[in-house]
């Protein structure tokens, strides 16, 4: 068996948020193996891009895009051209959420992010992009506003991972939510996309990041809206999507569980009933969650 050695890399940015470090194993004829350790309970995509490379070869380019699983995952192999001759590298990298790659277009309905039998209306909520903002800048966005009388607690619509949860805001955004200005509570799911429910009551998490939750499991508690007593919660699914110009943050809308149908999230409806069914509760359900599930 080849020794392998195994040293940390300080190089620029090698520290990716604190959530994914980058090591490397050299073998005895000098190949480079790039490890990638995830702390995180969801997957990040990671862009390497090579600025010099040294009697070393990488395969896939000098620009590659490799998935970080949690724990412990192969980035990308560098094979040294000459045995006796000295490697070295140099590069930057880039951090996304999720996995890029697991784009499933075949998703379950989403149901209405709210508890059983509250009566709502739902209205889609869309962002122009200013005059004079780059697309880098603003990406239009578009998600769906549900409106109900009464303070209601917020479930959530699809089984994932609480990968980002942010309670400390005091007032809540009458318009679409920029995430910046209101409380939110972000879900991954494992086709690579993720559901964002903001405008949420301060502090009234009930569940924590990297905590699996099911569809119509209660997760946070509704606020009412600026001046009105009215309450709500916005909801606002995304994902990373590779583009001619690399990875770009892509909004899009869904499919949601109303009146025992299908209606796609940019839809206004008034006067509709939230249910959860529990053919669409298990249907991303495991054998064993569904077991416990149906044990409960």
């Amino acid at each position: 068996m080849k020794p392998l050695f195994t040293f940390m890399l300080f190089l620029v940015g090698n520290l990716l948020q604190a959530q994914v470090q980058i090591v490397a194993e050299q073998d005895q004829d000098r190949n480079l193996t790039l490890l990638a350790f995830n702390k995180s309970n969801i997957p990040y995509t990671i862009q390497i891009e090579f600025l010099k490379l040294e009697n070393l070869a990488s395969p896939d380019g000098r620009l590659i895009y490799a998935v970080a699983t949690p724990g412990k995952s192969n980035l990308v192999k560098l094979y040294s051209e000459y045995v006796n001759v000295q490697t070295g590298f140099q590069y930057n990298t880039k951090l996304y959420k999720g996995d890029y790659l697991q784009i499933n277009q075949d998703r379950p309905p989403y149901l209405i992010p709210v508890e059983e039998n509250t009566i709502l209306s739902m209205r889609p909520l869309t962002v122009e992009i200013p005059q004079n903002t780059s697309i880098q800048d603003g990406l239009p966005y578009t998600g769906v506003g549900f409106y109900f009388e009464k303070p209601a607690v917020i479930c959530a619509p699809r089984k994932g991972i609480v990968s980002e949860i942010k309670m400390d805001i005091e007032k809540a955004s009458s318009g679409p939510s920029d995430f910046n200005s209101e409380n939110y509570l972000e879900i991954y799911h494992q086709d690579g996309t993720f559901s964002r429910l903001s405008g949420l009551n301060t502090g009234s998490a009930k569940v924590a990041v990297g905590e699996m939750v099911f569809p119509g499991q209660a997760i946070a508690e509704s606020s009412a809206l600026p001046e009105q007593t009215e309450h709500h919660v916005k909801m606002i699914q995304s994902r990373w999507e590779m583009g001619d110009r690399g990875m770009a943050w892509i909004n899009f809308s869904v499919n949601i569980f109303v009146d025992q149908k299908e209606v796609q999230s940019d839809q206004a409806l008034e006067e509709v009933k939230s249910s959860h069914p529990n053919d669409l509760i298990s249907k991303e359900m495991d054998k064993k969650e569904l077991k416990k599930y149906l044990g409960k």
